[in-house]
């Protein structure tokens, strides 16, 4: 049985399945998307599940890992490394002391956790915003990365609800059929879902801000949310289609 030559058309399928691997799986940023992507998927589901007796979440460990790989995209420049991980960790250890003490007194240490949490996730956005917008030339990691963006923004949106919501229980109506109680540290489960459907404007309309501050957040996530695709992610892509067909005709 002969090998396929290079021209053959497994050998092309072959090169194919492999270009898009690397384009797509190579990058920093296509792992801070695939990351995202899975603490929205799965997130929600086996978040609650307790891994210790000690009260450490399957949800906690999937926030740790989600940071520290976020952290790890920009190992290569030690300072935004170290501020990163002193964000998350800073914003874990302060979770978890607000979970240890008694509700009326860590209220406190549970808002200044989702606040650098929420810091981090703000300068995630800073540094990759500030990389993949000024370049030339665009890759399938540059859209990778503004697709991580786009989630990032959904995030930091998700920690302030969380905080909203923990001052101020009902700055936002729940149903009793879906209100659970979310012992994990990070934003509010049913927040980030909240976030979700209103930075995508898909407003099911199950949860809904009642408080003025809370809508008036929701109305800016909405439109920055729309205004971030519209016009930054389709330039990205745009330019994209334009350097490949400019490479084609080389």
């Amino acid at each position: 049985m002969s090998e396929p030559t290079e021209t053959s058309p497994d050998s092309v399928k072959r090169k194919g399945i492999w270009a898009f691997l690397r384009g797509y799986i190579g990058g920093r940023y296509s792992w801070v998307m695939f990351a995202l992507f899975l603490m929205l998927l799965i997130g929600p589901l086996v978040g609650r599940i307790e891994i210790f007796s000690l009260g450490f979440y399957l949800g906690d460990a999937l926030m740790l890992g989600l940071l520290i790989l976020a952290a790890w995209s920009f190992s290569d420049s030690p300072r935004p490394f170290v501020i990163c991980l002193s964000l998350a960790g800073g914003g874990i250890l302060l979770g978890i002391l607000g979970r240890m003490l008694p509700e009326e007194v860590g209220l406190g240490p549970s808002m200044a956790g989702q606040a650098l949490i929420g810091i981090m996730l703000i300068y995630l956005i800073f540094l990759i915003a500030t990389d993949i917008f000024v370049r030339d030339e665009v890759d399938t990691d540059t859209i990778c990365g503004s697709i991580a963006v786009y989630l990032l923004i959904g995030g930091v949106f998700a920690v302030v609800y969380t905080m909203i919501f923990q001052f101020d229980p009902t700055a936002f109506y729940i149903p009793t059929r879906i209100e659970t109680a979310d012992p994990s540290l990070g934003p509010d489960h049913l927040m980030a879902y909240f976030s979700v459907t209103t930075l995508t404007t898909l407003g099911y309309g199950d949860i809904a801000p009642t408080a003025e501050l809370a809508r008036s957040l929701a109305n800016l996530e909405a439109l920055v949310g729309q205004v971030y695709l519209t016009v930054l992610v389709a330039r990205l892509v745009g330019r994209h289609l334009y350097n490949a067909r400019k490479h084609s005709k080389a």
